[in-house]
């Protein structure tokens, strides 16, 4: 169990229940409740990445069916972004960031991510001022997942001109080349 993968529970709750769990129809709370993410009783300290996986994915097909799964996991991290602002932790992270920019924010971003899991590791190379490749550990499970948030958390820490573009190296590594327009002076 000690090398297991798992999301913490506040992942959870700053998905589901600050932003999702209204819009939920009571089948796929069911279906939760089936596979071992009860939103309506206490939240666990951790959770399996399967168990996380599969219910993202459940409800990425259930809220966003016209979209490939990989598009609906990528809003569903924009959502959790917006879920995370909603804490005492994500309203002062997302403050601090706003204060130090978006490079110093993408330098902690290992930090940031090993909040809400204990697996993710990252590496950042800087091309320019305003340019970045960001390597994680991210597993093709959690294709677009992570990539949506970091677009919501770098778009409510005020980047503007954000591109995001995401290159696939294993099932277990990806790069996110992101670039955005400088801050006016």
């Amino acid at each position: 169990m000690r090398d297991e993968r798992v999301i913490f529970g506040n992942t959870v709750d700053s998905l589901y229940r600050k932003t999702l769990l209204p819009e939920l129809p009571e089948a796929l709370v069911g279906r939760l409740r089936a596979r071992g993410l009860d939103l309506k009783a206490p939240l666990l300290a951790a959770y399996p990445l399967a168990t996380w996986v599969e219910c993202l994915d459940d409800v990425g097909r259930t809220l966003h069916p016209s979209h490939p799964l990989d598009a609906a996991r990528r809003l569903l991290g924009r959502r959790m972004i917006e879920g995370y602002a909603q804490t005492l932790m994500g309203g002062a992270v997302l403050t601090l960031a706003k204060v130090v920019g978006p490079m110093r924010s993408l330098e902690r971003m290992q930090h940031n991510f090993r909040s809400g899991n204990n697996f993710t590791e990252t590496r950042l190379t800087v091309l320019g001022a305003n340019q970045v490749d960001l390597w994680l550990n991210e597993p093709e499970l959690l294709e677009g997942f992570a990539e949506g948030v970091l677009e919501e958390g770098l778009l409510r820490i005020g980047v503007q001109g954000l591109t995001l573009h995401r290159t696939r190296h294993s099932p277990d590594a990806v790069t996110y080349h992101l670039e955005w327009a400088a801050r006016a002076s």
